[in-house]
């Protein structure tokens, strides 16, 4: 099982809608077993996934099934849930599974902050809230191929939570500046968290003579950067090629470089800087609010969807675009493991 956050402190750049439609993608057409946790606190993978009146129903009736159940649980000093107490829901349109997110997610900024000062200082406590998803993904392990993390545009402390309890994570890029220097602000912020949990396990085995241990395995960061992906650009057709307008190709040609520079201890060596583009997705503001009417991946978009004309080869172009960034995903994380 490979844990995968879409990651990006940099707000509007499509990234719940990119990670729902490839996780649907993985299990609609490569058959993989795949859970959405949504841990954004404004709930966006949730309501996509599984609609409004289904998922405003699921909290009239029982407020408590949610991903705030897995952090409220330890939050109360109650320990980790049991695997078959956490609240997992099925989607039949998007055919994927998912924990629904909490707006109430955002209150544990400060529990988990406090937490992760004794986390850094080698402190059970501390340690065992900061590693509250990894437990939660052990317990999964056996149940999916993929599990894949919606996180808001934040580097607080419940991304820092879910980040480094992922294998890899995924920058969705839009192509403007301000996404540029995100990327100088997730490199700052990922070292210090990688670095400050480093040096707490390490206090922790010097303290107590043994390994921090969850489940009989043994913890440490092992996040890496999986690639990134360029949306909403603006394109036009040239010699009957599909090129961004001059405005963002320039901004788009700053990324490689910047990423090379800034995440560079991140990912193999051996890796390619043009191995980590894992696609491009032009506009497609026409199909996204019909797939979130829906409630449905774009991909599988039709005429009772309200899908009409040229649409229909929109949506055979968005099918394209996704089995590229797919198959790229899944060509990256086997070489990583090659090289591991």
């Amino acid at each position: 099982m490979k844990a995968i956050a879409l990651f990006n402190n940099k707000g509007g750049v499509g990234k719940t809608t990119l990670l729902c439609n490839i996780a649907a993608y993985l299990k609609r057409r490569k058959g993989k077993r795949v859970l959405i946790v949504d841990a954004d606190p404004q709930c966006n993978a949730s309501t996509y996934v599984m609609g409004d009146d289904e998922v405003f129903q699921r909290y009239i009736d029982n407020s408590e099934e949610s991903i705030h159940k897995i952090v409220n649980s330890i939050k109360k000093g109650e320990g980790y849930i049991d695997a078959n107490s956490i609240p997992i829901l099925h989607s039949s349109s998007f055919g994927v599974d998912i924990i629904l997110g909490d707006t109430r997610l955002s209150v544990a900024e400060d529990f988990l902050s406090k937490d992760w000062i004794e986390a850094i200082n080698g402190e059970p406590r501390g340690l065992k809230t900061t590693f509250v998803f990894y437990d939660m993904l052990r317990s999964l392990e056996d149940r999916y191929d993929y599990i894949l993390f919606d996180v808001g545009p934040s580097l607080g402390a419940i991304n820092r939570t879910v980040l480094m309890a992922c294998d890899y994570f995924i920058m969705p890029m839009s192509s403007d500046v301000f996404c540029i220097k995100a990327i100088d602000n997730i490199a700052t912020s990922l070292k210090t968290w990688i670095d400050g949990l480093a040096k707490g396990l390490a206090i922790y085995e010097e303290n107590e003579n043994e390994d921090f241990s969850l489940r009989g395995i043994s913890i440490s960061p092992k996040l890496q950067f999986l690639g990134y992906v360029n949306q909403q650009y603006t394109a036009k057709t040239q010699g009957g090629v599909v090129r961004p307008v001059k405005a963002y190709d320039k901004i788009i040609k700053q990324m490689p470089s910047r990423i090379t520079q800034k995440l560079k201890r991140l990912y193999p060596k051996e890796i390619k800087t043009d191995e980590l583009k894992l696609g491009d997705i032009p506009n497609f503001n026409s199909l996204i609010p019909l797939s979130q009417l829906s409630n449905k991946p774009i991909f599988i978009l039709g005429g009772q969807d309200g899908v009409v004309g040229a649409h229909f080869s929109k949506v055979r172009e968005y099918e394209d675009v996704m089995k590229t960034i797919t198959s790229n995903i899944l060509t990256n994380i086997e070489k990583y493991d090659q090289l591991a």
